[in-house]
């Protein structure tokens, strides 16, 4: 099976380069319905751009979707850009946030200026969430207490990005992540946050620590 994907691909590659567009649209769109995710992405990419395609920014935003839904940084980017502008999706600044977050913390530095961005747009959005943990959390809910906790750091708060890190570094509501913790903890640090660059610094040091005796 993976082996016709990456067959249907290759070829859908080819054609797409000998300007063959029609057959090359249609062995790349059955290697992509079929979970391909290299042709999902250039899918969106023709979409996006016009590419021996018609442009189709619904298109586009279907594809970056999928793809960034299985952990393409690239995709994940592009995807939270179209959400940013409202451009093929209707305008979710969160989930702008939230795809360029997930970019970022797989080495996506790219990421960084569309997070600043973004985030000079959703003050708002990151204190409701603030409200929605506090209420979560007093009813004991620790779940949806971290979810929300998660999304008011993904709007930038940068307390929440403190707290959910201590959240997935010890993990208290949801799965411990301590790799990812660090990466929250780090992002909170740069942008100022004293507390948050005293853990990390301490953190850091015992990740070494635990490393250099293994």
């Amino acid at each position: 099976m993976m082996q016709a994907l990456a067959t249907d691909y290759m070829e859908g590659l080819r054609l797409f380069y000998l300007s063959r567009y029609d057959e090359a649209l249609e062995l790349l769109t059955r290697a992509a319905e079929a979970g391909d995710m290299k042709a999902q992405h250039f899918l969106a990419l023709m979409y996006e751009n016009g590419n021996g395609v018609e442009q189709d920014p619904e298109r586009a935003a279907y594809w970056y979707e999928k793809t960034a839904k299985q952990g393409d940084r690239e995709a994940q980017l592009s995807y939270a850009m179209l959400c940013a502008l409202g451009r093929g999706v209707e305008e979710d600044l969160a989930a702008a946030c939230h795809w360029a977050a997930r970019s970022l913390h797989q080495g996506n530095i790219k990421a960084i200026q569309t997070l600043r961005l973004v985030r000079t747009r959703t003050e708002d959005l990151a204190a409701e969430a603030v409200e929605a943990f506090k209420t979560a959390h007093a009813a004991g809910d620790e779940t949806q207490a971290a979810a929300q906790l998660e999304r008011a750091a993904e709007c930038g708060d940068l307390d929440a990005q403190y707290a959910y890190a201590q959240l997935l570094y010890n993990g208290r509501g949801i799965e411990e992540n301590r790799p990812l913790a660090l990466l929250w903890m780090r992002d909170a640090a740069q942008d100022g946050h004293s507390g948050a660059l005293a853990c990390y610094e301490e953190w850091t040091h015992t990740q070494e620590a635990v490393e250099a005796a293994g």
